[in-house]
């Protein structure tokens, strides 16, 4: 038993790892039986003071990434340092073991797997799922001004978490020991041959940085595809050799071993070639010359591994951006009675989609007229659009039977703070807004306000989910200090609420504000915003996938057959396909739409500027369908079935289509 700071103990179970530096056991927290931790134990017989400061600093990297706001689930968790003091068995002095706890990763080494495949690659889809997560873990270490300098497959954990398999990175490179013995030796000056960069190996480390990490996750990335490693040796080959072929040599090509790739990925010559290209910058012996962040190197191999699919529609993105990384972790299609599945309105049967794209074949009718004096800042329908409630400076108005109904602003609530309302399943009214506000309110004026910590934040948009998950998404103050590419003083923001507990709160720190979020078929949460950002949420983690336009996109709603549509500034339309792929759909407005929705059947609806109500036709082209009504309000809230559509206007104007 090892005790630890605070008074922790760790009964020591079963040595599960052992070598020059150390021991690594499995162990339980505090108590016999307590949780299950891995402990390392740095030997006494080699704690020299280059070998304990490394162990040190692997401990206090560790602590920092664990310890922040949002932790990253793909980096291993840290526990506790200290040093334990035991009795020698030959003498009265006590022998000193520094240890560390970290999380204990019940699962094996991407090592393992590789060695299982014997020879053969990852499938496209496991090779990217996990290189995904590797690069998320890195681009946390490198913000942190840390550099990994020892990643290799031993040092990549595999996880199995709601069925879902997670790497985890583990094993910061700070406390490898120099083992000069060049005929034996897998390690130089602390580096692991065949993985390590040859600036890793000079005189002072004065060239590493997060580009080292990108040679070493290259080199990881070409092992995963190809079944083998990037820079083979034979055991006892001088080191020196080594570095001279990684600095000299030709670079690897998946192109040589084809043989060996996946099938979906052999019988792709563009794909292999594209990757190649990007295998080779990665891992070129010139630090300048390879990509610069770790995030850039995935962006890369996600784009090269685009031509697996065959779709040429992933490349018709807007001019000027960079198209979306693909996002492929899979995940089980959600049942009927899954809590997490966006509700959509009940749709009858499907009308013939030549009557119903016909703009002549629906009549328009105003259910209530503009409200004087009032101007509509938020607004929202029942489920069943029969009632709707609506947010002005002066309070609340409910609507109900074509008439407006109004309500008083609880005291607790400022109304000039309110940009959205949802509507929740007991008729209460979700308020969010300026200063961090989020408050439900009933239909009798009690009110629930939700604690935020942060008072800056602004909340645009919100998703509510039937099992009481509540998103919030918007922005606050940049707080960072590195230099974006995104104007603005302000980064996108996401929270999540269980009931009005705050679960999650989470930067995108590369966009500056975020307008709309909702819930995919498959379960994943889904936000835009500003510039044309999507972000992505799973398991607590913000990830931003990337810019799919220039305009900003202000609204986003599911598709039932799996992606979402996304709507913005200018007439931007887009659809996302299940893979987070965007296409840029034909739209006959040049306003600005404000919202969308979509039905269970297929259909969408888009509500813009000056009365615009667009239908999305078959071919995926956004046709406009109201014509001159009368109106000139800007569309701020739909509800749409098979055969019927209905808008609030932002002057309280209600108007109905229904198809003859």
């Amino acid at each position: 038993m090892l005790h630890g700071s605070g008074n922790v103990s760790y009964h020591l179970r079963e040595c599960i790892g052992e070598g020059g530096q150390g021991w690594v056991f499995r162990a339980n927290w505090d108590d016999p039986s307590g949780h299950v931790v891995i402990v390392k134990v740095l030997r006494p017989d080699v704690v020299s003071t280059e070998a304990l400061r490394r162990f040190q600093r692997e401990a206090e990297v560790l602590r920092m990434l664990s310890t922040q706001g949002r932790p990253n689930p793909y980096i291993v968790r840290f526990y506790d340092h200290a040093v334990a003091q035991v009795p020698s068995p030959f003498n009265q002095e006590t022998i000193a073991f520094p240890f560390t706890v970290l999380e204990y990763v019940d699962g094996t080494t991407l090592e393992k797997v590789l060695l299982d495949q014997k020879g053969r690659g990852l499938s496209a889809d496991r090779a990217r799922r996990l290189l995904r997560q590797m690069c998320q873990a890195l681009d946390v270490v490198h913000a942190q001004k840390v550099v990994h300098r020892d990643l290799k497959p031993s040092n990549i954990l595999l996880a199995t978490e709601a069925g879902t398999e997670i790497a985890k990175v583990t094993d910061f490179g700070l406390v490898k020991l120099v083992d000069m013995n060049l005929a034996r030796t897998a390690a130089l000056a602390g580096a692991s041959l065949g993985y390590a960069p040859p600036e890793q190996y000079e005189q002072g480390n004065q060239r590493v940085s997060p580009r080292t990490d990108v040679f070493s996750l290259a080199a990881v990335t070409f092992e995963m595809l190809a079944g083998k490693p990037a820079f083979p040796f034979t055991e006892g080959e001088n080191p020196l050799l080594i570095v001279t072929r990684i600095l000299n040599g030709p670079r690897p090509s998946l192109m040589k071993t084809r043989a060996t790739l996946a099938p979906e990925i052999e019988s792709s010559t563009p794909t292999i070639e594209a990757l190649d290209r990007e295998l080779a910058k990665a891992l070129s012996a010139d630090p300048k010359a390879r990509h610069e962040s770790v995030m850039d190197f995935w962006s890369a191999i996600q784009n090269a591994l685009r031509a697996i699919e065959g779709d040429k529609s992933h490349h018709h993105t807007p001019p000027r951006r960079t198209p979306p990384l693909e996002v492929t972790a899979k995940m089980p299609a959600k049942t009927p009675s899954d809590p997490h599945r966006p509700a959509a309105p009940k749709s009858g049967p499907r009308p013939d989609e030549a009557i119903a794209s016909n703009p002549a074949s629906w009549t328009w009718s105003i259910l209530s007229g503009p409200i004087p004096g009032q101007t509509i800042r938020a607004a929202t329908f029942s489920p069943s659009g029969d009632k709707g409630i609506a947010i002005t400076s002066g309070g609340i108005l409910r609507w109900d039977h074509h008439s407006w109904t109004p309500a008083v602003m609880p005291s607790a609530v400022s109304g000039s703070a309110v940009r959205g309302v949802r509507w929740l399943r007991d008729a209460s009214a979700l308020l969010f807004g300026e200063g961090g506000l989020v408050a439900r309110v009933t239909p009798s004026g009690a009110v629930d306000v939700w604690r935020v910590p942060d008072p800056e934040i602004t909340f645009h948009g919100a998703f509510v989910d039937d099992s009481g998950i509540t998103t919030l998404v918007g922005e606050r103050p940049y707080r960072g200090f590195a230099q974006r590419s995104v104007h603005g003083s302000t980064a996108g923001v996401v929270t999540q609420f269980s009931g009005d507990r705050l679960t999650v709160m989470g930067d995108a720190v590369n966009c500056a504000r975020l307008h709309s979020v909702t819930r995919l078929p498959v379960g994943d949460l889904l936000a835009c915003g500003d510039s044309g950002t999507l972000v992505r949420v799973e398991l607590g983690v913000v990830e931003q996938i990337g810019s799919v336009c220039d305009g900003h996109l202000l609204s986003i709603a599911p598709l039932a057959s799996g992606g979402a549509l996304t709507v913005g500034a200018g007439g931007h339309a887009l659809s996302i396909g299940a893979k987070l792929e965007a296409k840029l759909e034909p739209v006959q407005t040049t306003r600005d739409m404000l919202t969308v929705v979509t039905t269970d059947d297929g259909q969408a609806w888009a509500g813009s500027m000056q009365a615009r109500l667009l239908r999305r036709g078959a071919a995926s082209t956004w046709v406009r369908m109201s014509g001159d009504i009368g109106v000139t309000a800007s569309m701020i809230a739909l509800h749409a079935r098979s055969t019927s559509v209905r808008a609030i206007g932002d002057d309280g104007t209600v108007v109905e289509g229904r198809l003859a």
